[in-house]
């Protein structure tokens, strides 16, 4: 296996030489002290001012450039399988952006599942994202610069948020997309192809999908838990 930096090749390989852990049967509070501790192979966050706030009830984290506001804005939701990460798994990539984008990042701290089935998260998503709107003047955002991203499940809510401002009448100017989870059937190749040997496996996946919608009354088509086959 080849082509994977250094610190990702040598976890992968510690991951397979245990027999590949399923991550079904790790406790969840393992699983997301996991994530938090993997957080060092980012390196160094970069020096940015951050502040913390609340608006609706859900804790914000922004990271500030050194230039003058109004700045483009991006409204970051984070990865971790819809059963972890925080502002600790993101600070590095979080910081990095604002600092060499110039631009603001606003991480948000959305409702997690177990304990929080669907639509928990989508909802803190969508919430947070119109009272970081409604704060534009306050906040010193660019409206007319204003992007939606996230990574793995947060890719997912960027786009289900996406399509619920569409709705409402109202769209970002970019999305930013990064392996978002778009496919709680496990239909397409790469869950076959790339499901074992990664780390991030079809079951690390699934469960985390199976996690959000346990409870909810909702299946693996509902449309937003598999954007991914939506037609609008």
């Amino acid at each position: 296996m080849t082509g994977l930096e250094t610190g990702i090749q040598r976890l992968v390989d510690e991951f397979i030489a245990a027999g590949r852990p399923n991550a079904r049967l790790q406790p969840l509070n393992e699983r997301r002290q996991g994530y938090e501790a993997s957080a060092v192979l980012a390196g160094p966050a970069a020096e940015v001012c951050t502040q913390e706030l609340e608006l609706e009830g859900i804790r914000l984290r922004r990271y500030l450039p050194d230039t003058p506001g109004p700045w483009p804005t991006l409204i970051y939701f984070h990865g971790g399988c819809f059963v972890a990460g925080s502002f600790v798994t993101h600070e590095q990539q979080l910081s990095y952006l604002a600092c060499h984008g110039k631009a603001q990042v606003i991480a948000v701290d959305y409702r997690l599942a177990p304990e929080h089935c669907y639509p928990a998260a989508h909802d803190d998503a969508l919430k947070a994202t119109q009272a970081i709107l409604a704060q534009a003047a306050q906040l010193q955002l660019d409206p007319d610069s204003v992007t939606l991203g996230g990574d793995s499940a947060g890719g997912h809510l960027a786009l289900v948020t996406c399509l619920r401002l569409k709705q409402l009448g109202w769209q970002p100017k970019r999305q930013l997309l990064i392996y978002p989870m778009l496919d709680a059937t496990a239909a397409m190749e790469s869950y076959r192809s790339n499901g074992d040997d990664f780390i991030i496996t079809c079951d690390a996946l699934l469960s985390g999908f199976e996690a959000y919608q346990q409870g909810s009354g909702v299946d693996a088509n509902h449309p937003e838990i598999s954007p991914l086959y939506r037609a609008t």
